[in-house]
């Protein structure tokens, strides 16, 4: 008769998570939860902090067109913004950001500039962060927003076709 004999190989990680220092994977979803709480009040100061300049830049006169080195810095605060919401649980006003990123970029790359073309999106980010706003609105106003970004992605396109070579056409 012959004798099998069954060896356990265990990993690293499998010692880590058996040895003293190691965590079971319902602990450290409760500790990671509070670092995030932790972490909460900075984060929401931080968007606070990046939302002013967009409000600013609101209130700037709506026919005037920002220039490349505005739309860049609208874009940083937007973005930085966003990061913080990642930490808060604030999907709404993350979607609100990725928007009005969108929405400059696109404005960045048309020859028009409709008067206060980004207000719309910087004024949707205020509500959504102060609470005005359910989430049947939110999406109502969301899906809005995303008419506009067609027109100006629209207006993005021609103008990339106009600047082609003349009898080429886009595709």
């Amino acid at each position: 008769m012959t004798a099998v004999t069954f060896r356990k190989v265990e990993s690293r990680l499998e010692w880590m998570v058996r040895c003293g220092r190691g965590l079971r994977p319902g602990e450290a979803l409760a500790a990671a939860a509070a670092n995030l709480g932790g972490l909460r009040d900075d984060c929401l100061g931080e968007i606070d902090r990046r939302l002013q300049p967009l409000a600013e830049f609101a209130l700037r006169d709506p026919a005037t067109r920002p220039t490349p080195a505005e739309l860049d810095t609208l874009v940083e605060h937007a973005d930085a913004a966003l990061t913080a919401c990642g930490a808060v649980d604030m999907p709404l006003l993350g979607r609100a950001l990725v928007m009005l990123c969108a929405m400059a970029d696109a404005i960045r790359q048309a020859d028009r500039w409709p008067p206060g073309a980004l207000n719309p999106a910087i004024n949707f980010a205020h509500l959504i962060r102060i609470g005005a706003v359910s989430d049947e609105e939110a999406q109502t106003l969301m899906t809005e927003l995303d008419k506009c970004l067609a027109a100006y992605v629209a207006a993005s396109t021609q103008s990339a076709a106009s600047d082609l070579a003349p009898g080429i056409r886009a595709e």
